[in-house]
């Protein structure tokens, strides 16, 4: 049975925020998670584009050899994923995000950093990079340093929250706008955005007849 986080939209604009989307709408009546087991974990992972085919792989085979490592990797990873998120959503609304998350946050780019080698990346300069690592620097490392490169060096103005779907807004989706103007409001136009537009012409019709 295929994982749907294999199938997960990546309209965040940075690896972080894709990877805080693989849950929807934490605060709604409706929440969605994407993220079941370990296995899912590395489904999205090699889904992203975090680790290749071969990195999968070996993520899954250390995961089947010794299931304390699976199920710590897959805690430590929506620890990470959820303080990814409370940060992305706080500066989506101009709020300083909490110290606690901040510092869950830190304490996995230290360990990322411990953990990889410093190799030449394809467009010149250097990459972290974790094809040797343990299966939770692997799986973890890019996305603690995609999120502190974010904290580092975005607009937070550009930091936004997809206000789509139902009443309770189910969506919830963290992006940064790359757009020229800064004028994207939508995770993905053609989901949230036509629904929401949808919605509006129903009720009008409703109210005029």
């Amino acid at each position: 049975m295929s994982s749907s986080a294999a199938s997960v939209s990546l309209v965040g604009g940075v690896p972080a925020f894709d990877f805080a989307n693989t849950a929807s709408g934490r605060d709604s009546p409706t929440p969605f998670e994407n993220l079941h087991a370990p296995s899912d974990l590395v489904a999205w992972a090699r889904h992203a584009g975090i680790v290749d085919e071969a990195g999968a792989r070996r993520c899954l085979a250390a995961f089947d050899a010794d299931a304390g490592v699976a199920q710590r990797t897959f805690r430590h990873a929506l620890a990470l994923r959820d303080a990814i998120y409370r940060i992305g959503s706080a500066l989506a609304f101009g709020e300083k995000p909490e110290g606690a998350d901040l510092r869950v946050l830190r304490d996995h780019a230290q360990r990322a950093i411990g953990s990889g080698e410093l190799a030449p990346a394809a467009g010149g300069g250097y990459r972290f990079d974790f094809s040797e690592a343990s299966p939770e620097a692997a799986l973890i490392g890019p996305l603690a340093l995609s999120a502190i490169d974010l904290l580092a060096t975005a607009d937070f103005s550009r930091i936004k929250q997809c206000p789509g779907h139902g009443p309770g807004n189910d969506c919830q989706w963290l992006f940064l706008d790359l757009s020229k103007n800064n004028s994207r409001r939508w995770c993905d136009m053609a989901t949230c955005g036509n629904r929401t537009k949808a919605k509006r012409h129903r009720a009008r019709r409703e109210h005029h007849h």
